[in-house]
């Protein structure tokens, strides 16, 4: 094996460096939208945007039980 275990064919002399492109460019719709598409892609960004925010509520109440189990079990008063 070559550098830092990268595989690279025995007549190359430096090892490969990992450039070029590995996947193909994001697809960008035509702009301008419509405004019907637009609103469209706007709300279903807003819906995405609140099932993430109820799951970081979850997860920061969940973080807060946790503080609140170890500050208990080294005997350090709660904030």
């Amino acid at each position: 094996m070559g550098v830092a275990g990268m595989w690279y064919p025995y007549w190359y002399r430096y090892p490969y460096m990992g450039y070029g492109m590995p996947y193909p460019p994001p697809f960008y719709p035509p702009y301008p939208p419509t405004p019907e598409d637009e609103l469209r892609m706007l709300e279903e960004y807003k819906r995405e945007l609140e099932r993430e925010l109820e799951y970081l509520k979850e997860e920061l109440e969940g973080v807060r039980a946790r503080i609140e189990e170890l500050r208990k079990s080294i005997g350090k008063p709660s904030k």
